[in-house]
């Protein structure tokens, strides 16, 4: 079975050989899992000289952007774990002006949950209001943290790192089904359940990941308009409550039985 990389390399090559390119993707999931690769890469054969299927990588535009030298590529990257505003109207003022020397401007916009509100709201501006072939790639392991309206304008691409799809849709599938039942238990129930996740502190961590993995799936199609068991304001809270609950046992000396029980209230 081709991996989730391989996938979405050969979905984005389709897309440029159809001429059917989104102006703004993003790439989620987990770190070094190849987004920011796969983005460089699929630059690269939008604005390749040669007009092939594949990015020939010995052009002047291919090597620019190997050399991160590209006048017609923008690389965003947090500073102190955030990106201001400045940075996004930076943005702006460069995507205001004609191409260099290629078809497309290009925006990497990495670790993409870190734009502040301001930031935000300033980017989203950029999307509704492109200017000419530009195209943004967000990448991020946090999609829930971005605003439902920029979520709604870019086409997702997911990507896994670790277990194969196959296992993760089997886990994801378990604990869908989990949750659900969890959802219908009274506080004693859950709390006792929350007892019973305490005592097997070496998972922990993978199960967090896999509560975090599937409600960002509910999240990604509560805001695409699919109904579900829970609102989009919900699954904000119940994905803030995991994160906050994953950093503390991740971090701190917190007892793992009462942050569990904290998290349980929220489901």
């Amino acid at each position: 079975m081709a991996s989730a990389f391989q996938k979405q390399r050969d979905f984005l090559q389709r897309s440029a050989r159809l001429g059917k390119i989104a102006h703004a993707y993003l790439f989620y999931g987990n770190e070094s899992c190849g987004k920011e690769k796969l983005a460089l890469e699929f630059i690269k054969l939008i604005n390749c000289q040669t007009k092939n299927e594949t990015a020939c990588g010995s052009c002047r535009s291919c090597l620019d952007i190997e050399k991160n030298v590209s006048p017609d590529l923008f690389l965003i990257e947090p500073e102190e774990d955030e990106i201001k505003i400045a940075k996004i109207r930076e943005l702006h003022s460069k995507l205001a002006l004609r191409a260099y020397s290629a078809p497309y401007k290009a925006a990497v916009i990495n670790r993409a949950h870190t734009l502040n509100a301001e930031a935000q709201s300033a980017f989203l501006k950029l999307l509704e209001e492109p200017k000419g072939q530009t195209l943004f790639v967000l990448l991020t392991e946090y999609p829930e943290r971005l605003l439902p309206t920029i979520l709604s304008r870019v086409e997702r691409l997911r990507f896994y790192s670790g277990p194969t799809e196959s296992a993760n849709k089997d886990a994801l599938g378990k604990i869908a089904a989990d949750l659900s039942q969890l959802a219908k238990n009274d506080l004693s129930r859950r709390f006792a359940y929350a007892q019973k996740l305490a005592e097997k502190q070496e998972e922990l961590p993978r199960i967090l990941t896999l509560w975090m993995a599937y409600f960002r799936e509910q999240l990604l199609k509560s805001v695409a308009g699919e109904k579900g068991e829970y609102s989009t304001a919900k699954l904000f809270k119940i994905l803030n409550s995991l994160q906050t609950t994953a950093l503390l046992l991740s971090t701190t000396n917190a007892n793992p039985r009462l942050a569990l029980e904290i998290l349980m209230l929220e489901l």
